[in-house]
């Protein structure tokens, strides 16, 4: 496997060379399988590092990148089709992502179920470095050409005008493991456990591209911060995320998310992010038992 170069941005629908992550496929014996090389910085300006450790979320979005590459360049999809995240899931092993001395050449072994050709499949993850196993990940996607993508994003009548992203005061950084308001997804405290979404359509990150709705990491990014805020354990690591999307969530609408602590597990988290009086998302999260006392803890460098 091959860390030299990342693959083509246009492949795992990025927009800025910095944000690719995967640097090489290689398909194993058999159908459907393959092992994907990708590597994750000691540094990451939005995946932080906490308690020394790499950011739980490097695997969720080391996973989009897959499903879509994957989509591209060896199941036909073709550039213009759009790819739509059903469920996503993913189980880390906090203490076995360690920062090390260099940048983490992660291998990660792939199976696919279904075929995104046909309109939908499954990836199914399992993430290396160093020889050891770091984490898990499921994710089941859909696949749009533009005009079906279009009617199912918008319906009968079109696309219509999207105005400004609803974007209210965040709540303090410190709450959420941050240390920068441009980073913070919760808005005010509307309830007991409840929040409002905050869309930054200019995050470099989170919009490295133009999106027509609320993006799938973002939605994840709401669930962390949200299980940090509700627990009261703002520098805590993620173990797991779990998110069944039932429908697109839109950028200028308000939008909430509202976690209550699972009756079987104080440090796990399950709720719903709503708009319009529906749930558009249903998810859980997980954090770590061995939280770290510094809530930025930097790797070497």
């Amino acid at each position: 496997m091959s860390f030299e170069r990342t693959v083509p941005r246009r492949y795992v629908h990025r927009q800025s060379v910095s944000e690719v992550f995967l640097t090489d496929c290689v398909p194993l014996p058999g159908p459907d399988r393959f092992v994907v090389a990708a590597q994750w910085p000691r540094l990451h300006g939005f995946y932080r590092a906490r308690g020394g450790c790499y950011d739980t979320l490097l695997l969720a979005e080391t996973l989009r990148q897959t499903a879509i590459y994957l989509g591209h360049t060896r199941y036909r999809v073709p550039l213009p089709d759009r790819f739509v995240m059903q469920h996503l899931q993913v189980s880390a092993v906090p203490d076995a992502l360690e920062v090390g001395d260099a940048a983490a050449d992660v291998i990660v072994e792939v199976a696919v179920s279904g075929h995104a050709y046909r309109g939908a499949f499954r990836v199914d993850l399992r993430f290396r470095i160093g020889g050891q196993e770091v984490g898990t990940a499921t994710g089941d996607a859909a696949v749009f050409p533009p005009a079906a993508y279009s009617h199912a994003r918008w319906g009968e009548r079109g696309p219509r005008p999207v105005g400004a992203p609803w974007f209210p005061d965040p709540v303090r950084p410190g709450l959420v493991g941050h240390l920068h308001d441009a980073h913070v997804v919760l808005g005010p405290q509307v309830a007991d456990n409840e929040w409002e979404l905050r869309v930054d359509a200019a995050h470099p990150v989170l919009f490295d591209h133009p999106c027509d709705h609320v993006p799938g990491m973002l939605i994840l990014e709401a669930l962390r911060q949200g299980a940090c805020a509700r627990l009261g354990l703002p520098g805590a690591r993620v173990e797991s995320l779990d998110a069944i999307f039932h429908r697109f969530a839109e950028l200028d609408e308000r939008a909430t998310i509202r976690l209550d602590v699972s009756d079987d597990d104080a440090l796990s988290v399950r709720g719903s992010i709503r708009q319009g009086g529906v749930a558009v998302v249903r998810g859980t999260a997980a954090l770590a038992t061995s939280v770290p006392t510094v809530v930025n803890a930097c790797p070497r460098v």
